[in-house]
């Protein structure tokens, strides 16, 4: 019997059978998807289970996420294992060079051209707090413990060493038994050669843990995408004059002109081809993109400016230059402007990376269906598992409406109402709030203006962070109000929602992709690797995927309780159901409104021997 390092006394309900089944596939050098609800404790199951097994075979742990704040659950499992074993564990969060950045002189530079100018300083050794790590000794004993508590922690104690916090995690980082990164430190071109140099090593003797690896795909796709507008060029070109360069940008706006009047008299949108651009734009782009970049760099040195459309654009010429088959160029007009974008419809190029590391671990509460992420991670002979939720059944009930629809050629005033109608009944039989989310926010402003209900709390399109976070702010302290917001969005996916603030969530509609060109692409694309099933894997499982995650948001631990409707006529397709079925047990009922008052009833809940918590304002 193999003994985890693992921070807790016993495992969870199906966490053991997890802890399990990560080690054997460790132990046959073999990859694994893992399908698994909220509550099981993936993060804790995969670390201890991959420490384990690098622990005996001398291998180190990346455990990668998709946001920085995922990275504070993995600090905790960590931690907790260094208390329990009075080991000498060694671990550290490493995110971008950037965001460690103590340099107040170029850290808040756009993203892009940044690590240019970081580059330069450290070239001309004029970053002095790079020459102060270097000539610093051993590494202070205080920065190790603080490291040990986050990127933040190492942040502060290394500033008031006054030396490189990046330059700190970094050499940490060599030494380490488990990295906590973010993905685009193994999936970024530009990035990933970097990063493996600092970590000491190929990835060939690491162990990598994909945190909500059903982002992966879009992610790797995201590094190879692009897109440039007219209006940038000629932002550009202001950038030039101000610098005094002579360079002349005004034949890339002539080209983009061009391949407008050609291609986009009849079509709002089309493909272009490397034969469609001149041969300045496809063999001369190494001597144009350094020229930019260089003057990017002085622009941005004279102007004490943030950001530049210069690195922008010479981003795009050195995408634009690979010629990628699996990246379509589209050409679109808009908004007085013309755009040339890159559309990666598959990311095979950095997918190929997955098969690098001594294994992989991919793991979500989304990773479904299994069989289609096995072949979209390349990973057709790993093993996949797939686990029921450890929460009581009789906490949740789901239902299908199948009486409306947001199908495009139904919609309608008429329609809208009756949406907005059962939405109000629904609400009339929860003790609580409802959490609505739409397919788009056309539809989502297409019922609410006939929801009777003042006290209702709506996400508005092009949001910022904090505006979203007063909204949430607001329902902590609502017992009944709706919560309207639109699938994929923050407030479906990216938010937990806890004391059990949300009682009932309806999902109305489908959150299908529009219709376009770059869809078309990338599933004609994956109709070609994937053996016909390109709609399936870029069309209609995606919006599922939304569908899902989107109906999870009201339970997140045994105690809460909830309903879910979906509200559309579809979901009674058996090609719909059968895969929310999968994460979700829906229930048959000739009224659903009533079986819901039942649930919500106090007899109810007296029956299974349950208790609702209270909400705490």
């Amino acid at each position: 019997m193999v003994e985890y390092l693992f921070r807790f006394d016993k495992p969870r309900m199906h966490q053991g059978k997890m802890l399990d089944d990560i080690y054997k596939s460790l132990k046959a050098k073999g990859s694994i998807l893992i399908n698994a609800p909220t509550g099981i404790g993936k993060t804790d199951a995969s670390l201890s289970a991959a420490l384990t097994f690098a622990m005996e075979n001398n291998l180190k742990v990346l455990f990668l996420t998709p946001k920085i704040s995922q990275h504070r659950i993995a600090i905790e499992a960590l931690n907790g294992i260094r208390d329990k074993f009075s080991t000498d564990l060694k671990f550290v969060d490493m995110v971008g060079k950037q965001k460690l950045c103590i340099n107040d002189g170029i850290n808040m530079i756009a993203n892009e051209a940044f690590h240019k100018e970081c580059e330069k300083l450290v070239r001309s050794g004029k970053c002095e707090f790079y020459k102060r790590f270097k000539d610093m000794g051993d590494m202070p004993k205080e920065i190790w413990e603080q490291a040990l508590l986050g990127h933040n922690k190492l942040f502060a104690a290394s500033k008031d060493y006054g030396i490189c916090a990046y330059e700190v995690s970094s050499a940490m980082a060599r030494d380490a038994d488990v990295v906590i990164a973010d993905y685009s430190h193994v999936l970024n071109p530009s990035t990933r050669p970097a990063f493996l140099k600092r970590i000491a090593g190929t990835l060939s003797n690491t162990i990598i843990i994909w945190d909500e690896a059903h982002n992966l795909v879009n992610l790797a796709a995201s590094y190879m995408s692009d897109s440039i507008t007219t209006r940038a060029i000629q932002r550009a070109a202001e950038e030039l004059r101000s610098i005094g360069s002579t360079v002349d940008l005004s034949y890339l706006d002539f080209v983009l002109n061009k391949l407008a009047e050609t291609h986009l008299a009849k079509e709002s949108e089309a493909f272009i081809y490397k034969g469609d651009l001149p041969e300045e734009m496809t063999n001369t782009q190494a001597d144009i993109v350094g020229q930019l970049e260089r003057n990017a760099l002085e622009y941005i040195e004279k102007s004490k400016a943030r950001r530049s459309s210069l690195m922008h654009l010479s981003n795009f010429m050195r995408k634009l230059a690979e010629d990628d088959p699996a990246v379509a160029k589209i050409i679109s007009k808009g908004n007085g402007s013309i755009r040339l974008a890159l559309s990666c419809l598959y990311p095979d190029r950095i997918i190929d990376v997955l098969k690098e590391p001594y294994a992989n671990i991919f793991m979500s509460a989304t990773l479904i269906p299994l069989g289609m992420y096995s072949d979209l991670f390349g990973m057709g002979t790993a093993e996949t598992r797939n686990y029921t939720s450890p929460f009581p059944e009789r906490n949740r009930v789901a239902y299908v409406d199948d009486k409306v629809t947001t199908k495009y050629a139904s919609r309608s005033i008429s329609e809208y109402k009756a949406i907005a109608d059962r939405l109000m009944k629904i609400k009339s039989r929860v003790k609580g709030n409802v959490a609505v989310f739409f397919p788009s926010f056309q539809v989502l402003n297409g019922v609410r203006r006939y929801v009777n209900d003042a006290d209702s709390i709506t996400q508005r399109e092009g949001m910022s962070s904090a505006a979203v976070e007063e909204l949430l702010n607001r329902l902590q302290v609502s017992d009944s109000s709706f919560l309207f917001g639109v699938l994929g969005g923050s407030l479906s996916e990216g938010v937990d929602y806890p004391k059990n603030i949300i009682k009932a969530v309806v999902v109305v509609g489908l959150p299908f992709a529009k219709p376009s060109l770059e869809l078309g692409a990338k599933v004609a694309y994956m109709d070609g690797k994937f053996k016909g099933k390109g709609e399936e894997y870029a069309y209609r499982i995606p919006a599922l995927i939304k569908v899902i995650q989107a109906s999870g948001r009201a339970i997140r631990n045994e105690n809460d309780r909830a309903a879910i409707v979906f509200m559309d006529k579809r979901y009674k397709w058996s090609t719909y159901i059968s895969i929310i079925a999968s994460a979700v047990k829906v229930s048959s009922s000739s009224d659903y409104l009533d079986s819901i008052s039942e649930f919500f009833s106090e007899e109810k809940r007296k029956r299974d021997g349950t208790v609702e918590r209270q909400m705490t304002p």
